[in-house]
């Protein structure tokens, strides 16, 4: 497509000259050689039974303690990690609002809600094991690599209190794939050399404006719940509800099984 645009010459003459502009695919090429707007390759692996996957988990779950078991209070929220982990489109989540079941985002993260003692720890570190096992991998644009779909976890307090010894928070901000257990469980602000900072606050708003990684959440706090928007504010609860396929797994204390 030819637009018309006015130039001056160095006598100060103006002049009406013809500019093509440039496609679409040209442009989208640019974009991405600058690495703005960069994404998630998922990759499928749907050869697979998910009633034998859960049977797996169940095995992995009994193997941290004989006890435990996959039943009504959790198995929605495993059956669709375990489609979330093999990009299976026919993945659900629950609506945070409304508590329905809505089809899930395979490039959004994981955040589950559960009271104390419901397991939800214990599912994050269980699908980690499975994951692992069967060797998913995810590509991150940002750097054109691909890695295993794996993610190192931390206690919300275990990463302020990396910012307490040295005032170092980067690497949570910026890794691929990060799991955060217990958020709200850590202190409100963490001080370094007399710098105070809601060091969780600042690791999710910088993630959160991220496209290119993935965060698996674990937390106490239901994420379209009053305590979370008072304790890390609007912008927080909204950019988790962007970046999160949301679960929640309810029932009995399972540590006093």
């Amino acid at each position: 497509m030819d637009i018309k645009d006015t130039i001056t010459d160095k006598d100060g003459n103006q002049k009406s000259v013809k500019v093509q502009m440039p496609s679409i695919g040209r442009i989208m090429e640019a974009v991405k050689q600058r690495g703005l707007f960069v994404g998630i390759t998922r990759y499928q692996y749907l050869q697979y039974d998910v009633e034998e996957a859960l049977k797996i988990v169940e095995a992995i779950g009994k193997s941290r303690n004989a006890k435990f078991v996959i039943d009504d209070e959790n198995r929605f929220t495993y059956e669709n990690f375990i489609k979330w982990c093999h990009c299976d489109t026919s993945m659900r989540c629950l609506d945070p609002e409304t508590r329905q079941i809505v089809p899930g985002n395979l490039k959004r993260g994981i955040y589950i809600a559960g009271n104390t003692g419901s397991g939800k720890s214990w599912c994050l570190e269980i699908m980690l094991a499975y994951s692992a096992a069967w060797g998913f991998r995810v590509s991150m644009e940002k750097d054109n690599t691909t890695r295993p779909l794996w993610w190192a976890t931390f206690r919300a307090d275990e990463i302020c209190d990396r910012f307490i010894e040295d005032g170092n928070i980067q690497r949570f901000k910026s890794q691929g794939i990060l799991g955060i257990q217990d958020l709200g469980s850590e202190p409100q602000e963490s001080m370094y050399m007399g710098n105070r900072l809601d060091v969780m606050r600042n690791v999710l708003e910088y993630r959160g404006d991220k496209t290119d990684e993935l965060t698996l959440i674990t937390s106490n706090l239901k994420i379209n719940g009053e305590a979370l928007l008072n304790r890390y504010g609007d912008r927080v609860a909204s950019r988790l509800r962007e970046m999160c396929n949301y679960f929640e797994i309810k029932g009995k204390d399972r540590r006093k099984i």
